[in-house]
């Protein structure tokens, strides 16, 4: 049986984890969504997450968990902060302001 490891282009993700790490340093990401191009089978893989979450939590940052962000913050190598600030602000922009005035007698 294969292992995991023989699946992955080696060179392909050590290319991609260095130049997705520079995109977050440089402030390239300006949104998840641009980095799901980039090599996501080798992403997932070392996330150890699955395709389709990985893919749907791109989409909607704000389903992103903190577990998430550290763990790709760490096999970026860069400061998890970094990546935060895209997931926040996409977030914010994405998640409808919620009205709670129906829960005060105003």
């Amino acid at each position: 049986m294969a292992k995991a490891s023989d699946k992955i282009n080696q060179d392909k993700l050590k290319n991609t984890l260095s130049s997705m790490a520079s995109m977050f340093e440089t402030g390239r990401v300006k949104k998840m969504k641009d980095i799901i191009t980039m090599y996501p089978t080798g992403i997932v893989a070392a996330l150890g997450i699955n395709y389709g979450g990985f893919m749907a939590k791109c989409a909607a940052p704000e389903k992103f968990v903190v577990e998430d962000i550290v763990k790709l913050s760490q096999i970026l190598n860069i400061n998890f902060d970094l990546i935060w600030r895209v997931v926040v602000k996409e977030s914010i922009d994405n998640v409808p302001k919620r009205d709670i005035s129906h829960l005060f007698n105003e």
